[in-house]
């Protein structure tokens, strides 16, 4: 839904002029900023190959739950790996984070931070994305002057929250575990004991927790060594301009986008299945993008009120960076873009993300914010939902704003705790010219595929199925995702906690495109009784020979399912996405004995 207004903002032109300008106000010539900005992206790429090769959990390891990057002292971005995009732009919260806590502590900031130092930090009400999400962060000194962080954050396996891994049903922040504000781990290059005494004492899976969070030491000093390394080449002066142009001008292209967007004020709504605790109580995501010459707001201030479970988002840190990507990702896709791009704190100038205080995307402390993935995905899906009359050629149909993270855990036959994460891939609404892509993540957390053959030699787990759902997609000119079918077998006890949505809805389609599939979530016992779970369970027990069935959704449609070739609805019915029945009511396709029939599939299309 739309109102608009009238077109207010300058022309592509001028903003292409701007462009220019905006870098020629620098002493830079054009040679030195590319080679520097790709000096910078190289930096942040070996921060996450560094932490990826050398870490100790699946979650980081095979998922790449994790981002990394360069930053300023004043905790702009200059430069993101490409992975977790929401972790790297959280970067920036939680060093805003550090500084808010020296501050109510009363220290000063330039004296605590010292060359050496290594922090953690993942408050979520101190702008961390959510607690497991543990960040480290090193400063940069050159010359015993602090110019820059070399920073990074993961996924860890656990906390020490109230159930294994993951947590939804908590009475408040308290419950998730142990946080940590600004804390040293290494002090002036003193390794801090008490703290790495702290943190393995007081989570389920010690080996592979403080295995990561010295894997992401590595990966931060690493950064730290090559920015030095890019100063000595280049000089301090021209690697600090570098780095504030490239900001300008990222700032520059955005604005060039948006301002092709016609002024108004654009609308998009649903609910979410529910908190965790009081079920069948569905959350309203309510979103508002307004757009107004080159600058865009997105308005979450009319959706659910904070809730009592661990169902919350933290405004900065979580919120305000999937605002940013989803923007970002629409309009300066580098698929589509010729020019440089440069992915820094330039590009979220623009964006103007907000939501009233104690509602479900910025809750106010004490209240549990652990739970937020689904949120933020739907919440994205809606953005783009919202955006779709007005910019119908760069969006896609509803997607998997409803995924299944879910915990597994408990002792194997040695006695010895196990903790494993999992996150099962949805899909990829219909889009422009070719269909949504199957079984991958939402693009906010990007998460990849663990193979089957690693879950089984690490955890007392067998993978039955694993494939793609075979009943159906959003139809549309252009179909659907197909998302997943996942059934696993435990051969001892374990403990279940699933952040899901998605059982009460389904994917959104456009412009004539139907809905998707909704998703799934079973509890087959070992003697063949079947019980259905809701998408949220905490600490959900199975037992020895158990099963848990997972069926992720499948993407909405995009276009008017009748304008869809015949022979590519024939193609799908060869691969088994379909039945022949789909074929004839979503399509108007007559399959017999295995191909089309052409007179019968044009009389029901014309509607003879």
């Amino acid at each position: 839904m739309c109102d608009q207004q009238e077109q207010t903002a300058g022309s592509a032109d001028d903003l292409e002029a701007t462009a220019v300008a905006a870098l020629e106000s620098y002493d830079i010539d054009p040679v030195t900023l590319q080679v520097i900005g790709g000096e910078l992206d190289t930096i942040a790429e070996e921060m996450a190959t560094n932490l990826i090769r050398s870490s100790y959990s699946s979650i980081i390891r095979e998922s790449e739950d994790m981002g990394a990057g360069i930053f300023t002292p004043d905790s702009r971005e200059l430069c993101e790996s490409d992975s977790t995009p929401m972790h790297v732009g959280s970067l920036i919260g939680y060093i805003d984070g550090m500084y808010q806590t020296f501050k109510e502590r009363d220290i000063d900031r330039y004296e605590a931070i010292n060359e050496g130092d290594v922090f953690i930090h993942n408050h979520p009400h101190y702008g961390a994305s959510h607690s497991p999400d543990i960040a480290v962060a090193i400063p940069v000194f050159y010359e015993g002057e602090h110019v820059a962080w070399a920073a990074n954050t993961a996924h860890h396996l656990d906390i020490g929250s109230a159930t294994p891994g993951l947590a939804i049903d908590l009475e408040d922040m308290y419950a998730e575990g142990t946080l940590f504000r600004a804390t040293k781990i290494y002090d002036q290059g003193e390794r801090v004991e008490e703290i790495w005494n702290l943190i393995r004492d007081n989570v389920r899976t010690p080996r592979e927790v403080i295995g990561d969070l010295q894997a992401q030491v590595s990966s931060a000093r690493a950064g730290h060594d090559r920015y030095i390394d890019l100063i000595d080449k280049y000089g301090l002066e021209t690697v600090q301009e570098t780095g504030e142009a490239l900001m300008d001008y990222s700032e520059v292209l955005l604005r060039k986008e948006i301002s092709q967007i016609p002024d108004g004020t654009y609308h998009a709504a649903d609910a979410l299945d529910g908190d965790g605790r009081n079920r069948g109580e569905r959350l309203p995501i309510d979103v508002k993008v307004t757009v107004e010459g080159s600058d865009i707001t997105v308005d979450l201030s009319d959706s659910a009120d904070q809730t009592n479970t661990a169902y919350n988002i933290p405004f900065h840190g979580s919120t305000d960076v999937v605002i940013y990507f989803t923007i970002r990702s629409i309009l300066m896709d580098t698929f589509t873009h010729d020019e440089y791009l440069p992915q820094n704190s330039g590009t979220f100038r623009p964006i103007h993300p907000k939501a009233r205080e104690g509602c479900m995307f910025n809750p106010t402390p004490p209240t549990s914010a652990f739970a937020r993935i689904n949120q933020v995905d739907k919440m994205s899906d809606l953005i783009i939902e919202a955006l779709a009359p007005a910019i119908p050629d760069k969006v896609c149909a509803g997607t998997c704003g409803q995924v299944y993270f879910v915990s597994y855990g408990g002792t194997d036959d040695e006695g010895e705790y196990w903790v494993y994460l999992e996150v099962n891939e949805g899909s990829y609404g219909g889009r422009p010219g070719t269909d949504g892509m199957d079984a991958v993540d939402a693009l906010a957390h990007n998460t990849q595929n663990r193979p089957v053959e690693d879950i089984e030699l690490s955890h007392p787990m067998r993978v039955d199925k694993y494939h793609l759902r075979e009943d159906g997609h959003g139809a549309g000119r252009h179909r659907g995702g197909h998302g997943i079918v996942r059934e696993s077998t435990f051969h001892n006890d374990a403990v279940m906690t699933m952040e899901g949505d998605g059982n009460t809805y389904r994917p959104h389609g456009l412009f004539g495109g139907t809905e998707g599939t909704q998703g799934d979530l079973k509890h087959i016992k070992a003697d063949g009784e079947v019980i259905d779970l809701y998408s949220k369970e905490s600490g959900y027990k199975f037992e020895a020979g158990d099963t848990v069935h997972i069926k992720t959704a499948s993407g909405g449609g995009y276009g008017d399912p009748y304008e869809r070739p015949a022979e590519q609805v024939l193609y799908d019915y060869q691969d088994g996405l379909i039945d022949r029945e789909q074929a004839r009511e979503d399509y108007g396709v007559i399959i017999s004995d295995g191909k089309i029939d052409e007179n019968a599939t044009a009389d029901l299309r014309s509607g003879d």
